[in-house]
């Protein structure tokens, strides 16, 4: 699932994190109002989870819309970017819609669920994202979460 980093992917992830941290920088001088998309990936009661080569926690595949793009179209995209998962509409639906305060911006996050017959086989680019898992929700609360990720699986009961 996860191949290690070669020293292209480790320049990249640095540029990331350089970038994130800048970006860092903007949100707290501007504090904008975002909107974004997650993607809870179930198969038998096991989710996906992802780690970004720039962040410390550990969160879902999802990310920002696009100019003008649906919060369904933005999820469809950042599934195929992020783990290499191709999904239509009619496989996604909105579990719920989230208010994060975390890092200096108010960013409405809607959480589409994607339930998937078969373990889905993840390609991550070790660039944006360096590491993708599949485990259980009780185990997942184990490890550094990002906060809104953790009231989703407190949300979903799955302790």
């Amino acid at each position: 699932m996860n191949q290690g980093p070669g020293w292209t992917d480790r320049i990249v992830q640095c540029i990331y994190w350089v970038a994130y941290r800048l970006h860092l920088l903007w949100t707290f001088v501007f504090r904008p109002a975002t909107e974004g998309v997650w993607i809870a990936v179930w198969h038998q009661g096991q989710l996906l989870l992802i780690k970004n080569s720039y962040r410390r926690f550990i969160t879902l595949p999802g990310g920002g819309m696009d100019n003008g793009e649906t919060p369904l179209a933005a999820a469809i995209r950042e599934l195929r970017e992020e783990v290499g998962i191709e999904a239509s509409q009619t496989d996604l639906s909105l579990y719920k819609q989230y208010l994060s305060l975390c890092e200096f911006k108010h960013d409405r996050i809607n959480l589409f669920e994607l339930e998937l017959t078969e373990q889905p086989t993840i390609h991550i680019d070790n660039h944006e994202v360096s590491w993708a898992q599949i485990t259980t929700g009780q185990d997942a609360l184990k490890l550094k979460l990002f906060p809104t990720l953790r009231v989703y699986l407190e949300d979903k009961q799955v302790r």
